[in-house]
């Protein structure tokens, strides 16, 4: 009898073990990175699509390869930043993004972006958090 109320009890909290892991897995964010883009600046430089500003960004020295081999989540959220800072309109436009320094690959704690910018949240839950550890150990065993 003793045996069956001890074997109860550890299956219940492997249950619960196991659902709160599935919940901290999938459901709860960890952490939210935030990046605004504020609106272009025209570089009056002509262009007839996007590729063009692009090139002429990254023969200024700009490095858009960061995020090689990067989960799927961070490159999508990447590109949507790039093509939100920037863009073509007859002339290259390119915006200031805050909330992530290019340069040291720091991120910057942002508790909201100011009125006129455009708005990026990356979720992280354990999931995300998962990936990215491993794309970052990857990385430092190709170092």
């Amino acid at each position: 009898m003793v045996g069956w109320i001890i074997l109860g009890v550890i299956a219940f909290l492997l249950l619960v073990a196991g659902i709160a892991g599935f919940y901290f897995y999938n459901f709860y964010v960890f952490k939210e990175i935030r990046a605004c883009v504020e609106e272009g600046e025209d570089l009056k430089i002509p262009c007839e699509n996007r590729q063009i500003c692009l090139d002429l960004m990254i023969e200024n020295g700009a490095d858009f390869d960061a995020v090689n081999g990067a989960p799927d989540f961070v490159r999508e959220n990447f590109e949507a930043i790039l093509n939100e800072a920037i863009y073509c309109e007859n002339t290259c436009f390119v915006g200031k993004v805050r909330g992530i320094d290019y340069e040291s690959g720091d991120l910057l704690e942002l508790e909201s972006c100011e009125e006129g910018e455009a708005e990026f949240v990356m979720e992280i839950r354990g999931k995300e958090g998962l990936e990215i550890l491993n794309w970052m150990k990857g990385m430092k065993e190709q170092i």
